[in-house]
């Protein structure tokens, strides 16, 4: 089966490969998809990392558009997007 890139696809995936090429943002993407609605606190706990290097992930993973954030009073709550349900899906398959 051929299949053919176009140069800006390409730079997508490296795009996307580069935001999951870090075991920390594996396991806040797995964490998110298992425990949604969670805030940056809660997520740097559960992983074990400082505030700020969870904060710093998170914001890599929504850049990309794996995840999102939503506001709710006082607080913003991370909820994985239907596009890092895919990427989730498509590892665990070729696991």
């Amino acid at each position: 089966m051929s299949m053919k890139f176009r140069p800006k696809q390409i730079k997508l995936l490296e795009i996307y490969f580069k935001a999951v090429a870090n075991k920390k943002r594996v396991k806040i993407l797995i964490l998110i998809n298992n425990e949604p609605n969670l805030n940056v606190e809660e997520i740097a706990k559960k992983i074990k990392v400082q505030y700020q290097t969870a904060a710093t992930h998170i914001q890599r993973l929504e850049r990309v558009g794996l995840i999102y954030k939503r506001h709710s009073d006082l607080e913003v709550l991370h909820t994985i997007t239907p596009k890092g349900k895919e990427f989730l899906k498509f590892f665990g398959e070729i696991l």
